[in-house]
């Protein structure tokens, strides 16, 4: 193309383009077991959140996340780069706002910062706060966790014939953000993103930003209208807020911006950030107060109340709540589709975490894909065959099935039905049947074939209650009670039948 030359932001799109089809092709061979798991998963390391909270939390850098923590010192020079150059929320934002109008149209003072935009340190703040007391909420707002959530549990579902509870809340939140840039160019960006806020203060630092040569300016707001971070080159340039996009640098006709060093007395008078003392205060106050009311609210990890199965491998309840970053890949990675999105039934706390579903689907006893790509080791390692009950029991269990007689064909109403028992995947086969015979009110003898369990042998795959006909509420079903994670959620051992 006459006249056409490679400018920074033609490569800044191109890396863009390239980080976003890198993030959906990688969401995609998470259910892909060809693909290796820790492969599959590694984009959710970028985010140097994932780091940040299970270091706080768990005093771990599990995995690949240490990779985050590279990308957080390169901000330190860099600036924003991760926000322009590599965020795929952040690529969707631009492309909305882009797509729903040129920026030209835009009016100047709505692409001006404002001191409400500082809410997204008050939020990094809590959420560095409850961290340390334990709990790990970052993936809540997280970008990476956010965007793979709402496309784990509010889209792949569809593949399993229908949604999974709660996931219209996660998909429903990610649309939400993209809205509002239509309004506002990358508002969660300017406002919300604790990732955005965390690389914000290390951005302070980086000796390399835009500068502006007054000489050569005139003062005609087209790098305003250009700036998709609200830094506002044409005055004090707010580094913390700078995307690195280098759209100023090609709005400028006069070229009077540039991209490069700076001394460290022009960094010096960069402006402060719009926290204030008090509000620090008073957040660190109360984000201290609120966490131990979060971690009853419901039922919290200090509670048995919550009876949620969580997916094979997963740490001790605490361990758990302090690695997982609620990003779905298990979820995404299951093949039956069991692993749903939580939303109230571990309280607050467990807010997104994955919980198994068995009317669903079943834990597939010789599937372990959801260990390998849990990005922080929430669920750690395990075989298939220390899934299974051969010859034995288990060594990994999360959960136990029980027959609710009331509700079984065979116990309750003397109708014939060994589905369960024919389901059941262990050697020998945890439910048995016992034989009996009925006298009818018609005085007829009915031969009947009652299930019986022995929790013993049982792993709590699910597949009996999966499989079970009785309509919505299944006749068996498994509860987290003798899983093997939690040794105080344990029954009365009982002798295995030889």
């Amino acid at each position: 193309m006459p006249g056409f030359r490679v400018r920074g932001r033609h490569v800044r799109l191109a890396s863009q383009v390239l980080f976003l089809l890198a993030f959906t092709a990688l969401f995609w061979t998470l259910a892909w077991v060809p693909a290796a798991g820790r492969l599959a998963s590694s984009f959710l390391a970028l985010d140097p959140t994932t780091a940040v909270g299970t270091a706080l939390a768990d005093w771990t850098i599990p995995r690949w996340s240490w990779i985050g923590l590279v990308i957080l010192a390169a901000t330190g020079v860099l600036g924003r780069f991760f926000c322009g150059w590599i965020c795929p929320l952040g690529t969707l934002q631009q492309f909305v706002s882009w797509a729903t109008g040129p920026q030209k149209r835009k009016a100047t003072e709505r692409n001006r910062y404002r001191r409400w935009f500082a809410t997204k340190y008050v939020l990094l703040l809590v959420l560095m706060i409850w961290a340390l007391l334990g709990a790990n909420h970052f993936g809540w707002l997280a970008p990476i966790p956010l965007l793979s959530r709402a496309l784990a549990v509010g889209v792949r579902p569809l593949w399993h014939g229908g949604e999974v509870p709660g996931g219209w809340i996660s998909f429903g939140l990610a649309a939400a953000i993209l809205l509002a840039s239509a309004w506002m160019p990358r508002f969660f960006c300017r406002a919300l993103c604790p990732t955005g806020a965390l690389m914000g203060l290390f951005a302070r630092l980086a000796p390399l930003r835009i500068r502006r040569s007054d000489t050569a300016c005139t003062d005609c707001n087209l790098c305003l209208l250009a700036c998709q971070g609200a830094d506002e080159p044409l005055g004090r340039h707010r580094v913390s807020e700078c995307h690195v996009c280098l759209n100023c640098l090609d709005a400028c006709n006069e070229q009077s911006l540039s991209y490069g060093g700076v001394s460290a007395a022009e960094r010096a008078k960069a402006p402060k950030l719009d926290i204030g003392r008090r509000r620090v205060v008073l957040t660190t106050v109360a984000s201290v107060a609120i966490a131990p009311v979060m971690r009853v609210a419901g039922s919290g990890f200090g509670s048995r109340a919550y009876d949620a199965i969580r997916p094979p491998g997963a740490l001790d309840e605490g361990a758990f709540l302090a690695r997982c970053i609620t990003c779905g890949a298990c979820s995404a990675a299951c093949p039956t589709g069991v692993i749903a999105s939580d939303l109230g039934r571990t309280g607050v706390e467990g807010l997104f975490t994955p919980v198994l579903g068995m009317r669903r689907g079943w834990c597939e006893p010789s599937c372990i894909r959801c260990t390998e790509v849990c990005p922080t080791g929430a669920l750690a390692d395990v075989t298939a065959e220390a899934k299974q009950a051969i010859g034995g029991p288990a060594e990994v269990k999360i959960g136990t099935a029980f027959i609710d007689r009331g509700r079984c064909l065979p116990w309750a109403m003397d109708v014939p039905c060994i589905v369960c028992e024919e389901m059941c995947p262990t050697s020998p086969k945890a439910i048995w049947l016992e034989k009996v015979e009925r006298v009818g009110r018609n005085g007829q003898v009915v031969t009947l074939q009652r299930p019986v369990m022995e929790p013993a042998l049982c792993t709590g795959c699910g597949l009996c209650e999966n499989r079970c006909p009785v309509g919505e509420q299944a006749a068996i079903r498994v509860s987290s009670a003798g899983e093997t994670r939690d040794p105080g959620n344990q029954m009365l051992q009982q002798p295995v039948p030889a």
